[in-house]
């Protein structure tokens, strides 16, 4: 609460007291207002003092402290309006003195009450919110772990073959799949990378299955002008995409096909496309019967989005 509002809180609650105060005793409402007031302003100001010196104090030691000073100064000040420190009514005004203070004491108290709980609900706020981020990272790198290892150890198979026939093709393949771990590597220590990168552990992908599927595999990419290389995605959201494209779509087909990737803008959301001209998921479902890709890179996709959404 800010210094000018608690002031403000003060004034009220004196004014109001000043009225009650006129009721029991009569006279002139400007002497009872002046009165309540100082009372008031004297408890208000002097915890203030107290926060501001002795912050660490506990909270009934400031409220004894400030209970004490209201009570003897306000006194002190009223005795002066009342006689010009002659004859006084010392209980009427002690009464005066602890209705002031108690309703002072119980209006702080309430707000540090309030404050207190505030803060609570802050931080178990902030604590869940923590919670939810890691377990959102644990279950993006959870599905990471789920998309590549096929991948990996169909392309360790393919070099084996290769190395014995093809050797020079062999080293092709080694250094795509040498450049897409190390994006991948990339990947893995964070929870979204550049498009650009994307898109280039993409490239290496692609050119590995280029590699193993030769002629049968054409590709091409087709970015926007608005498309800024340097936004933040989620790691993996195009490869399996274009991974179920080549093995329902132009795997199964006897002369290969073409697999396109759009990437564009429309509004504030992205807009990524993946067409393939193969022979489509319900001819590449009847020709395999394995279970072998039976929609978990779909499905794991799905997750990532609703994970960071």
């Amino acid at each position: 609460m800010s210094i000018l509002s608690r002031y403000l809180r003060t004034l009220a609650l004196c004014a109001a007291v000043a009225v009650i105060t006129q009721i029991i005793w009569g006279g002139s409402y400007y002497v009872h207002g002046v009165i309540s007031l100082a009372y008031g302003f004297i408890g208000a100001s002097s915890r203030q003092l107290i926060e501001f010196l002795r912050p660490a104090w506990p909270q009934k030691l400031k409220y004894a402290v400030t209970t004490i000073a209201a009570i003897s100064l306000g006194t002190l000040h009223a005795w002066w309006w009342v006689s010009g420190y002659g004859d006084f009514p010392a209980i009427d005004f002690l009464i005066v003195a602890m209705i002031i203070t108690t309703l002072i004491y119980q209006f702080n108290l309430n707000r540090d009450q309030s404050y207190q709980l505030e803060t609570k609900h802050q931080e178990a706020k902030l604590q869940q919110a923590q919670q939810q981020k890691t377990l959102m990272q644990s279950q993006l790198k959870v599905l990471q772990s789920q998309i590549e290892p096929h991948f990996l150890f169909n392309t360790l198979a393919n070099l084996k073959m290769l190395i014995r026939h093809d050797p020079q093709k062999a080293e092709l393949l080694l250094d795509n799949f040498s450049d897409l771990l190390r994006f991948s590597l990339k990947k893995s220590r964070s929870d979204q990378v550049s498009l650009k990168d994307e898109l280039n552990s993409l490239e290496c992908y692609l050119a590995i299955q280029k590699i193993r599927l030769g002629e049968r595999l054409q590709y091409k990419v087709e970015l926007t002008d608005e498309v800024n290389l340097g936004a933040a995605v989620p790691p993996l959201l195009v490869q399996p995409l274009v991974e179920n494209a080549i093995f329902h779509g132009i795997e199964p087909a006897a002369k290969g096909g073409l697999v396109s990737l759009k990437v564009k803008r429309e509004g504030i959301q992205w807009v990524i496309e993946v067409e393939d001209n193969g022979v489509g998921l319900e001819a590449s479902n009847e020709k395999s019967n394995s279970g072998k890709h039976n929609g978990i890179a779909l499905n794991n996709l799905h997750s990532t989005l609703k994970c960071i959404s």
